[in-house]
């Protein structure tokens, strides 16, 4: 017997259905005759085989036997031989408030060199990575501030390496990496990713100072020279650099990175500093001029978020967040040093369901104003992006009115009707 595992998602519309897992964004559009074949099957407590030795030819058999091997290949159907474990647990932890730049955009308004904010010690570091490690996440991310400005950053890494096994990551700023630490750099990390926020001197400067761009680049190079290649670029944009998104791309393929590109949020310094990126009103919807002209950088695909089941997010002093888009007080989970394991943040206290209940109220698709709409797993990749507009009513509607035909066409393949 088969059936639909918990994280599918359904949504019907018309004459087709898409099927979608909710914990991994991967989803499939059929007709809706084929999905009332496989749901026959599964109110039947058929087995696959069954059902198909019950439709009428072998073209029928055949379809019907590799889309069944497709949706539970991405973990929308499950049997006794098909059963998806989640292993991809993230967890980012900001070593260090401190940063040698001063972004105009610093999501968490990170402090100069010298800072009055007390980090952990280096033991003390050491002991939340032993707990990070013992969680067993897919990846460990260092992030902050800038982690390289530490002066015990290369004794935390090379301690993450030697007693981990999973992906590690470092967020950095690139300004750091140089020919005498490049070598350790390469043989404890996995992937790291530079924040850019340029395609030259000059649009870079505008955001992380002079200086910077020539410093990444020359940074690039020498992880290169190592033979590294897991290196991506990002780069902030809202409407005044919309312009620069192709240039991005091919600076990132002249390099041989990976972009990422990522959308203009006013918190941290961004608060105050929007003008940089965005003449918009604040009524107004952010999205982008080439994403309403049908220039996509990026698949469609459901909401995903995992914040505070399969990620946290712990910061410079050791507070736990469900992840990096909401650090917000009304959402710590707890201080990682009061706490013997991770896997005790579990739904087992009234604190933490609380604050579970909280982000559950930004899921897509029991967001009340959405959820009869037939894209409303698709509209926001991250329920933050819901959560900043809770409160914005007229920057909502403008964001639903101009989002939802192009997020019809693209998952129904076609025109919405008014």
């Amino acid at each position: 017997m088969y059936k639909f595992s918990e994280h599918s998602r359904i949504i019907v519309n018309k004459d087709k259905v898409v099927l979608a897992n909710r914990e991994t964004g991967q989803w499939v559009r059929i007709s809706k005759e084929v999905y009332e074949i496989i749901n026959l099957g599964i109110s039947n407590n058929c087995s696959i085989d069954e059902l198909k030795s019950s439709l009428y030819d072998d073209d029928d058999r055949n379809y019907i036997g590799n889309l069944y091997i497709k949706l539970c290949s991405v973990g929308i159907i499950e049997d006794e031989n098909n059963k998806q474990i989640l292993s991809n647990k993230n967890a980012s932890f900001q070593i260090t408030h401190k940063c040698n730049l001063n972004c105009v955009h610093c999501c968490v308004d990170a402090d100069g060199i010298v800072s009055d904010k007390n980090e952990l010690t280096t033991q003390e570091t050491k002991v939340v990575l032993d707990k990070l490690i013992e969680w067993n996440p897919k990846s460990i991310t260092l992030t902050g501030g800038e982690p390289m400005i530490r002066n015990d950053f290369i004794e935390l890494l090379i301690y993450l390496r030697e007693n981990y096994n999973g992906k590690i990551g470092i967020l950095t700023n690139g300004t750091l990496i140089n020919n005498e630490n490049v070598d350790i750099l390469v043989s404890c990390a996995n992937q790291i990713d530079i924040s850019i926020d340029g395609v030259d001197e000059e649009t870079c400067s505008i955001v992380r100072g002079p200086g910077v761009f020539d410093k990444v680049i020359k940074s690039v190079q020498i992880l290169k020279d190592r033979e590294f290649k897991n290196i991506s670029l990002s780069m902030v944009f809202g409407d005044k650099n919309d312009y620069l998104k192709d240039k991005f791309i091919e600076l990132n393929k002249l390099l041989q990175t990976k972009p990422i590109i990522r959308g203009f949020e006013p918190v941290g310094r961004g608060a105050d500093n929007g003008f940089v990126f965005s003449d918009k009103k604040s009524t107004e919807s952010k999205l982008s001029d080439s994403f309403l002209d049908g220039k996509f950088y990026k698949k469609f695909n459901p909401c995903s978020c995992t914040a505070g089941k399969r990620r946290l997010y712990i910061n410079y002093k050791g507070d736990i967040y469900p992840c990096q888009s909401f650090i917000k007080e009304k959402y710590m989970l707890d201080n990682i040093r009061n706490i013997y394991r991770l896997d005790d943040l579990k739904i087992r206290k009234e604190k933490y369901k609380k604050i579970y209940r909280q982000l559950e109220k930004f899921n897509p698709e029991k967001y009340t104003i959405c959820q009869d709409c037939k894209v409303n797993l698709f509209c926001w990749p991250c329920p933050a992006e819901l959560e900043e507009l809770n409160e914005n009513e007229e920057a909502f509607y403008d964001t639903c009115k101009k989002i939802k035909p192009i997020l019809y066409q693209e998952i129904w393949g076609e025109v919405l009707e008014n």
